[in-house]
């Protein structure tokens, strides 16, 4: 299985970047993947790698590549630094716009049944309900989800299955934010909320997230995740 590039056309004007990987062998259910702010790196090109293994087409978009800092940061102190200034400078409505747009061109694609998820990473997974509620898409994923009560007013729109995954010790997303998403999603028929226990961090499925990556939650979460899609 291979990760390649390719460039999705921008309804607004431009390309945008992504990585795709795509199954082997006849056609699959589509994954757009939104990163976390510090873009398409290689922990994204193993879980795009990892989708195709499981016969999904996957495909990675870079929601920051206009801005003047773009590509891979790195998560230093002051990687960090630039990877929050850039996402200072990104617009939600313009990543959603080419999220959108990434969603379009893969239901089009001969790798893709026509039916699509969106899996979000930190940054990535309020991203999973407002495409839920906007694109007709057929499930909403998010690991680790970063400022997702922010945009949990979409929850009433949306119509496909969610499933949410949070460590119990993530500093970006404190109990009492996980357990309003819990209530919230109450209102949707099938919409779930995975707690991972024993100090599971913020970052906690990405290996490149050292110290924070937790292999057995990881492991239980792409479990979860497998058994969901191969539902949709």
């Amino acid at each position: 299985m291979s990760v390649t590039e390719i460039q999705v056309t921008a309804s607004g004007g431009g390309e945008i970047p992504c990585i795709s990987a795509f199954p082997s062998q006849g056609v699959g259910t589509g994954v757009v993947v939104v990163p976390s702010i510090f873009g398409v790196d290689a922990d994204m090109a193993m879980v795009a790698d990892r989708l195709a293994r499981e016969g999904y087409a996957a495909v990675v978009l870079d929601p920051f590549w206009r801005d003047e800092d773009f590509g891979v940061i790195g998560h230093d102190e002051e990687g960090r630094k630039r990877a929050f200034a850039r996402l200072e400078r990104t617009p939600f409505d313009q990543a959603f716009g080419d999220l959108t747009d990434v969603i379009n061109d893969l239901r089009s694609r001969k790798e893709c049944n026509g039916r699509i998820a969106v899996m979000g990473f930190c940054y990535g997974g309020p991203f999973a309900i407002v495409a839920g509620a906007k694109c007709g898409i057929q499930a909403g994923i998010s690991y680790h989800g970063s400022f997702v009560d922010k945009f949990l007013d979409s929850v009433p729109d949306v119509d496909c299955p969610l499933s949410f995954h949070w460590g119990d010790n993530d500093r970006a997303a404190p109990m009492e934010l996980i357990e309003r998403v819990k209530e919230e999603f109450m209102q949707l028929d099938d919409a779930e909320v995975h707690l991972y226990s024993g100090g599971v961090e913020h970052g906690y499925m990405l290996p490149g997230h050292e110290p924070a990556y937790n292999k057995a939650a990881a492991e239980q979460s792409w479990e979860r995740t497998f058994q969901l899609l191969k539902s949709v």
